[in-house]
Protein backbone atom coordinates (compact mmCIF):
# COMPACT_ATOMS: atom_id res chain seq x y z
CA UNK A 1 0.00 0.00 0.00
CA UNK A 2 1.41 3.39 -0.94
CA UNK A 3 1.33 5.91 1.61
CA UNK A 4 2.88 9.37 0.23
CA UNK A 5 5.26 7.77 -1.91
CA UNK A 6 6.35 5.21 0.44
CA UNK A 7 5.06 1.49 0.11
CA UNK A 8 4.18 0.32 3.77
CA UNK A 9 3.11 -2.94 5.18
CA UNK A 10 -0.71 -3.18 5.32
CA UNK A 11 -0.05 -5.25 8.53
CA UNK A 12 2.32 -3.04 10.39
CA UNK A 13 2.71 -0.10 8.87
CA UNK A 14 6.57 -0.71 8.37
CA UNK A 15 8.35 0.06 4.59
CA UNK A 16 8.34 -2.61 2.31
CA UNK A 17 11.34 -4.33 0.76
CA UNK A 18 11.45 -3.86 -2.95
CA UNK A 19 9.64 -7.21 -3.87
CA UNK A 20 6.66 -5.86 -2.10
CA UNK A 21 7.32 -8.04 1.07
CA UNK A 22 7.83 -7.14 4.77
CA UNK A 23 10.74 -8.19 6.38
CA UNK A 24 8.99 -7.73 9.57
CA UNK A 25 5.62 -8.73 10.37
CA UNK A 26 6.02 -11.03 6.72
CA UNK A 27 2.44 -10.44 5.87
CA UNK A 28 1.27 -11.39 2.43
CA UNK A 29 0.09 -8.40 0.99
CA UNK A 30 -1.65 -9.62 -2.13
CA UNK A 31 -3.92 -12.23 -0.13
CA UNK A 32 -5.83 -9.93 2.09
CA UNK A 33 -9.29 -9.26 1.35
CA UNK A 34 -11.79 -7.81 4.32
CA UNK A 35 -14.95 -9.01 4.75
CA UNK A 36 -17.43 -6.33 3.29
CA UNK A 37 -18.45 -4.50 6.24
CA UNK A 38 -14.85 -3.47 6.61
CA UNK A 39 -13.01 -0.71 5.01
CA UNK A 40 -10.83 -1.92 3.19
CA UNK A 41 -7.11 -0.98 3.23
CA UNK A 42 -5.97 2.64 1.65
CA UNK A 43 -8.87 4.25 2.84
CA UNK A 44 -8.35 8.21 4.21
CA UNK A 45 -10.40 9.83 6.72
CA UNK A 46 -10.29 12.83 8.04
CA UNK A 47 -8.06 14.10 5.78
CA UNK A 48 -5.05 12.26 8.05
CA UNK A 49 -5.29 8.88 8.55
CA UNK A 50 -4.89 5.80 5.60
CA UNK A 51 -6.44 2.70 6.76
CA UNK A 52 -4.44 -0.77 7.04
CA UNK A 53 -6.27 -4.48 7.38
CA UNK A 54 -8.21 -4.85 10.24
CA UNK A 55 -7.40 -5.80 13.43
CA UNK A 56 -10.22 -6.75 15.38
CA UNK A 57 -13.65 -6.93 15.49
CA UNK A 58 -16.00 -6.76 18.57
CA UNK A 59 -19.52 -6.19 19.98
CA UNK A 60 -19.33 -2.49 18.99
CA UNK A 61 -16.93 -1.89 16.44
CA UNK A 62 -14.17 -2.87 13.91
CA UNK A 63 -10.32 -1.97 14.92
CA UNK A 64 -7.68 -0.85 12.35
CA UNK A 65 -4.23 0.13 11.91
CA UNK A 66 -4.10 2.98 10.14
CA UNK A 67 -1.30 5.71 9.23
CA UNK A 68 -1.03 8.99 10.58
CA UNK A 69 -0.04 11.40 8.41
CA UNK A 70 0.32 14.24 9.78
CA UNK A 71 2.68 12.45 12.81
CA UNK A 72 4.39 9.70 9.99
CA UNK A 73 3.18 6.95 13.06
CA UNK A 74 1.04 3.89 13.16
CA UNK A 75 -1.91 4.17 15.22
CA UNK A 76 -4.66 1.96 16.40
CA UNK A 77 -8.37 3.11 14.88
CA UNK A 78 -11.65 2.30 16.04
CA UNK A 79 -14.52 2.62 14.30
CA UNK A 80 -18.17 2.49 15.97
CA UNK A 81 -19.98 -0.45 13.96
CA UNK A 82 -22.40 -2.08 15.88
CA UNK A 83 -23.01 -5.49 13.95
CA UNK A 84 -26.64 -6.08 15.84
CA UNK A 85 -27.65 -2.20 14.62
CA UNK A 86 -25.90 -1.06 11.42
CA UNK A 87 -24.59 -2.67 8.60
CA UNK A 88 -22.45 -1.89 5.52
CA UNK A 89 -21.39 -3.29 1.77
CA UNK A 90 -18.18 -2.02 0.92
CA UNK A 91 -17.66 -3.42 -2.79
CA UNK A 92 -15.69 -0.73 -4.65
CA UNK A 93 -14.83 1.48 -1.80
CA UNK A 94 -16.98 4.62 -3.00
CA UNK A 95 -19.80 3.90 -0.14
CA UNK A 96 -18.04 4.42 2.98
CA UNK A 97 -21.15 5.08 4.88
CA UNK A 98 -23.18 3.36 8.16
CA UNK A 99 -26.48 2.36 7.27
CA UNK A 100 -28.71 1.36 10.05
CA UNK A 101 -31.51 -1.57 9.49
CA UNK A 102 -35.13 -0.80 8.74
CA UNK A 103 -36.44 -1.09 12.81
CA UNK A 104 -33.29 0.56 14.54
CA UNK A 105 -34.37 3.82 16.17
CA UNK A 106 -32.30 6.22 14.98
CA UNK A 107 -32.40 8.12 18.09
CA UNK A 108 -30.67 5.61 20.28
CA UNK A 109 -27.89 5.17 17.20
CA UNK A 110 -27.47 8.28 17.86
CA UNK A 111 -27.42 8.71 21.96
CA UNK A 112 -24.92 5.06 21.12
CA UNK A 113 -22.39 7.95 19.43
CA UNK A 114 -22.42 10.26 22.40
CA UNK A 115 -21.66 7.06 24.42
CA UNK A 116 -18.85 6.46 22.05
CA UNK A 117 -16.90 9.69 22.78
CA UNK A 118 -17.75 8.96 26.46
CA UNK A 119 -15.46 6.12 25.90
CA UNK A 120 -12.96 8.39 24.00
CA UNK A 121 -12.77 11.54 26.66
CA UNK A 122 -12.49 8.04 29.57
CA UNK A 123 -9.41 6.71 28.00
CA UNK A 124 -8.40 10.26 27.41
CA UNK A 125 -8.32 10.66 31.17
CA UNK A 126 -6.21 7.96 31.89
CA UNK A 127 -3.60 8.29 28.83
CA UNK A 128 -0.24 9.18 31.43
CA UNK A 129 -1.16 5.47 32.92
CA UNK A 130 0.77 2.50 32.16
CA UNK A 131 -0.93 -0.55 30.97
CA UNK A 132 -3.75 1.26 29.25
CA UNK A 133 -3.78 2.12 26.07
CA UNK A 134 -3.94 5.95 25.30
CA UNK A 135 -6.21 7.89 22.88
CA UNK A 136 -4.82 10.66 20.44
CA UNK A 137 -7.83 11.73 18.23
CA UNK A 138 -11.80 11.45 18.05
CA UNK A 139 -13.63 12.26 15.06
CA UNK A 140 -17.00 11.90 13.36
CA UNK A 141 -17.36 10.42 9.25
CA UNK A 142 -19.31 8.07 7.23
CA UNK A 143 -22.17 8.61 10.03
CA UNK A 144 -20.25 6.97 12.56
CA UNK A 145 -17.48 7.76 14.84
CA UNK A 146 -13.94 6.82 15.17
CA UNK A 147 -11.42 6.70 17.98
CA UNK A 148 -7.60 6.87 17.26
CA UNK A 149 -5.40 5.29 19.81
CA UNK A 150 -1.83 4.84 20.11
CA UNK A 151 -0.71 1.66 18.33
CA UNK A 152 0.60 -1.36 20.47
CA UNK A 153 2.43 -3.89 18.79
CA UNK A 154 1.40 -7.21 20.28
CA UNK A 155 -0.87 -10.15 20.28
CA UNK A 156 -3.78 -10.76 22.32
CA UNK A 157 -3.19 -12.52 25.81
CA UNK A 158 -5.70 -15.27 24.12
CA UNK A 159 -3.11 -15.62 20.96
CA UNK A 160 0.23 -15.10 23.26
CA UNK A 161 -1.03 -18.27 25.22
CA UNK A 162 -2.56 -20.24 22.42
CA UNK A 163 1.18 -20.02 20.97
CA UNK A 164 3.84 -19.94 23.75
CA UNK A 165 1.49 -22.30 26.52
CA UNK A 166 0.48 -20.93 29.61
CA UNK A 167 2.71 -18.53 31.92
CA UNK A 168 4.75 -19.07 35.00
CA UNK A 169 3.48 -17.47 37.75
CA UNK A 170 6.12 -15.09 38.35
CA UNK A 171 6.04 -14.09 35.31
CA UNK A 172 2.85 -13.33 34.32
CA UNK A 173 2.50 -11.23 38.03
CA UNK A 174 5.47 -8.96 36.73
CA UNK A 175 2.90 -8.58 33.51
CA UNK A 176 -0.19 -7.87 35.37
CA UNK A 177 1.04 -5.25 37.83
CA UNK A 178 0.85 -2.51 35.16
CA UNK A 179 -2.64 -3.45 34.80
CA UNK A 180 -3.48 -3.86 38.20
CA UNK A 181 -2.41 -0.24 39.65
CA UNK A 182 -3.63 1.20 36.19
CA UNK A 183 -7.58 -0.19 37.27
CA UNK A 184 -7.76 0.77 40.13
CA UNK A 185 -7.10 3.96 39.42
CA UNK A 186 -9.84 3.83 36.63
CA UNK A 187 -12.22 2.62 39.38
CA UNK A 188 -11.74 5.37 41.44
CA UNK A 189 -13.22 7.79 38.57
CA UNK A 190 -16.19 5.31 38.76
CA UNK A 191 -15.20 3.92 35.42
CA UNK A 192 -15.94 0.08 34.83
CA UNK A 193 -14.46 -1.80 31.92
CA UNK A 194 -17.15 -4.18 31.75
CA UNK A 195 -15.54 -6.03 28.97
CA UNK A 196 -11.97 -7.61 30.47
CA UNK A 197 -10.92 -10.60 28.64
CA UNK A 198 -7.50 -12.76 26.95
CA UNK A 199 -9.16 -10.32 23.99
CA UNK A 200 -8.97 -7.31 25.21
CA UNK A 201 -5.28 -7.38 26.91
CA UNK A 202 -2.08 -7.16 24.03
CA UNK A 203 1.08 -8.35 24.99
CA UNK A 204 4.15 -6.97 23.45
CA UNK A 205 7.25 -8.52 22.68
CA UNK A 206 9.07 -7.13 25.53
CA UNK A 207 6.23 -9.21 27.63
CA UNK A 208 4.16 -6.06 28.40
CA UNK A 209 0.51 -6.15 28.57
CA UNK A 210 -2.04 -3.32 27.61
CA UNK A 211 -5.88 -3.38 28.74
CA UNK A 212 -7.48 -1.94 25.63
CA UNK A 213 -11.28 -1.63 24.03
CA UNK A 214 -12.94 0.37 26.99
CA UNK A 215 -16.44 0.27 24.18
CA UNK A 216 -18.57 -1.39 26.95
CA UNK A 217 -16.97 0.90 29.73
CA UNK A 218 -20.05 2.50 31.65
CA UNK A 219 -19.31 5.51 34.41
CA UNK A 220 -21.87 4.44 37.26
CA UNK A 221 -22.49 4.84 40.74
CA UNK A 222 -21.70 1.65 41.71
CA UNK A 223 -23.20 1.23 45.68
CA UNK A 224 -26.48 1.33 43.47
CA UNK A 225 -28.47 -1.20 41.20
CA UNK A 226 -29.02 0.03 37.87
CA UNK A 227 -30.09 -0.78 34.86
CA UNK A 228 -26.90 -1.83 32.23
CA UNK A 229 -26.34 -2.84 28.95
CA UNK A 230 -25.80 -6.54 29.20
CA UNK A 231 -22.46 -7.29 27.97
CA UNK A 232 -20.59 -10.95 28.64
CA UNK A 233 -17.95 -12.79 27.24
CA UNK A 234 -18.38 -16.72 27.78
CA UNK A 235 -15.62 -17.65 30.41
CA UNK A 236 -14.74 -14.44 31.88
CA UNK A 237 -18.12 -12.20 32.45
CA UNK A 238 -19.30 -12.16 36.16
CA UNK A 239 -22.80 -13.97 36.57
CA UNK A 240 -24.44 -10.62 37.58
CA UNK A 241 -23.60 -9.04 34.12
CA UNK A 242 -25.81 -11.31 32.64
CA UNK A 243 -28.56 -9.48 33.52
CA UNK A 244 -29.84 -6.09 32.94
CA UNK A 245 -30.23 -4.96 36.31
CA UNK A 246 -27.43 -6.98 37.82
CA UNK A 247 -25.38 -5.06 40.75
CA UNK A 248 -22.19 -4.21 38.62
CA UNK A 249 -19.18 -2.86 40.81
CA UNK A 250 -15.51 -2.63 40.83
CA UNK A 251 -15.73 -6.83 41.69
CA UNK A 252 -17.28 -7.11 38.31
CA UNK A 253 -13.76 -6.57 36.64
CA UNK A 254 -12.45 -8.34 39.41
CA UNK A 255 -13.68 -10.85 38.54
CA UNK A 256 -12.93 -10.94 34.64
CA UNK A 257 -9.58 -9.82 35.67
CA UNK A 258 -8.88 -13.05 37.67
CA UNK A 259 -10.81 -15.53 35.18
CA UNK A 260 -8.16 -14.19 32.28
CA UNK A 261 -5.33 -14.73 35.01
CA UNK A 262 -6.73 -18.14 35.22
CA UNK A 263 -6.42 -18.63 31.64
CA UNK A 264 -2.77 -17.40 31.40
CA UNK A 265 -1.42 -19.27 34.53
CA UNK A 266 -3.59 -22.68 33.14
CA UNK A 267 -4.19 -22.46 29.43
CA UNK A 268 -7.91 -23.35 30.23
CA UNK A 269 -10.83 -21.44 29.63
CA UNK A 270 -12.94 -20.91 33.13
CA UNK A 271 -16.61 -22.38 32.71
CA UNK A 272 -19.25 -19.55 32.21
CA UNK A 273 -20.07 -17.52 35.68
CA UNK A 274 -24.08 -18.38 34.78
CA UNK A 275 -23.17 -21.99 34.91
CA UNK A 276 -20.66 -22.50 38.02
CA UNK A 277 -23.86 -20.62 40.08
CA UNK A 278 -25.65 -24.13 39.58
CA UNK A 279 -22.48 -26.13 39.88
CA UNK A 280 -19.15 -24.66 40.50
CA UNK A 281 -16.54 -27.52 38.60
CA UNK A 282 -13.92 -25.23 38.03
CA UNK A 283 -10.43 -26.44 39.56
CA UNK A 284 -9.09 -24.89 42.13
CA UNK A 285 -5.54 -23.22 41.39
CA UNK A 286 -4.51 -24.56 44.68
CA UNK A 287 -4.89 -28.26 43.71
CA UNK A 288 -2.49 -27.41 40.83
CA UNK A 289 1.00 -28.09 41.71
CA UNK A 290 2.91 -27.20 38.55
CA UNK A 291 1.29 -23.53 38.65
CA UNK A 292 4.56 -21.97 40.47
CA UNK A 293 2.43 -19.48 42.94
CA UNK A 294 2.45 -19.43 46.76
CA UNK A 295 -0.82 -20.60 47.87
CA UNK A 296 -1.89 -16.86 49.32
CA UNK A 297 -1.40 -15.65 45.66
CA UNK A 298 -3.40 -18.93 43.97
CA UNK A 299 -6.60 -18.33 46.86
CA UNK A 300 -6.28 -14.33 46.11
CA UNK A 301 -6.85 -15.38 42.24
CA UNK A 302 -9.87 -17.84 43.22
CA UNK A 303 -11.14 -15.61 45.67
CA UNK A 304 -11.11 -12.68 43.09
CA UNK A 305 -13.17 -15.07 40.06
CA UNK A 306 -15.82 -16.38 43.20
CA UNK A 307 -19.76 -16.94 41.64
CA UNK A 308 -20.75 -14.41 44.29
CA UNK A 309 -19.91 -10.84 44.03
CA UNK A 310 -20.12 -10.29 47.84
CA UNK A 311 -17.72 -13.23 48.34
CA UNK A 312 -15.22 -11.67 45.78
CA UNK A 313 -12.54 -8.89 46.41
CA UNK A 314 -14.84 -5.35 46.18
CA UNK A 315 -11.76 -3.24 45.73
CA UNK A 316 -8.36 -3.51 43.45
CA UNK A 317 -6.44 -2.77 46.14
CA UNK A 318 -7.26 -5.72 48.21
CA UNK A 319 -6.61 -7.93 45.34
CA UNK A 320 -2.88 -6.35 44.76
CA UNK A 321 -2.30 -6.51 48.37
CA UNK A 322 -2.78 -10.37 48.60
CA UNK A 323 -1.34 -11.19 44.94
CA UNK A 324 2.01 -9.15 45.97
CA UNK A 325 2.36 -7.67 49.94
CA UNK A 326 1.03 -10.62 51.66
CA UNK A 327 4.20 -12.35 49.96
CA UNK A 328 6.42 -10.60 52.57
CA UNK A 329 4.23 -11.24 55.28
CA UNK A 330 4.91 -14.92 54.33
CA UNK A 331 8.30 -14.55 54.22
CA UNK A 332 8.22 -12.11 57.78
CA UNK A 333 6.57 -14.99 59.23
CA UNK A 334 9.47 -17.26 58.54
CA UNK A 335 11.75 -14.99 60.06
CA UNK A 336 9.97 -13.68 63.35
CA UNK A 337 10.08 -17.27 64.95
CA UNK A 338 13.85 -17.47 64.06
CA UNK A 339 14.96 -14.87 65.12
CA UNK A 340 12.57 -15.09 68.44
CA UNK A 341 14.12 -18.38 68.86
CA UNK A 342 17.53 -16.60 68.95
CA UNK A 343 16.55 -13.76 71.34
CA UNK A 344 15.04 -16.60 73.50
CA UNK A 345 17.99 -18.59 73.27
CA UNK A 346 20.57 -15.92 74.16
CA UNK A 347 18.15 -14.49 76.75
CA UNK A 348 18.50 -18.18 78.82
CA UNK A 349 22.33 -18.26 77.81
CA UNK A 350 22.82 -14.90 79.70
CA UNK A 351 21.01 -16.02 82.53
CA UNK A 352 22.94 -19.22 83.11
CA UNK A 353 25.97 -16.79 82.91
CA UNK A 354 24.83 -14.75 85.04
CA UNK A 355 23.72 -17.43 87.93
CA UNK A 356 26.77 -18.78 87.20
CA UNK A 357 28.91 -16.20 88.04
CA UNK A 358 27.06 -15.99 91.66
CA UNK A 359 27.31 -19.35 92.22
CA UNK A 360 31.41 -18.34 92.58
Amino acid sequence: MKIRGWNRCIACMRLLEENGTCSYCHFRQEGYQPIPRCLKPGTELAERYVLGKVLGEGSFGITYIAWDNLLDTAVAMKEYFPASLASRYVTDGSDLNVYLYEKVENRNYQDNLKKYLDEAKSLSYFSELDGIVSVRDFFYANRTAYIVMSYVDGVSLKEYVEQNGKIDGDLFLKMLNPILSSLAKVHETGVLHRDISPDNILVTKENKMVLIDFGAARKEKMSETQSMTVVFKRGYSPEEQYCSHGKQGTWSDIYALCATAYFALTGTKPDEAIERVLGDEVQSLEKMSDIQLSNIQKRAIMKGMAVHPSERYQTVEELYGELYFRQDEKKLGVLIPYKTGIFIAASLLLVLLLVFSKSF
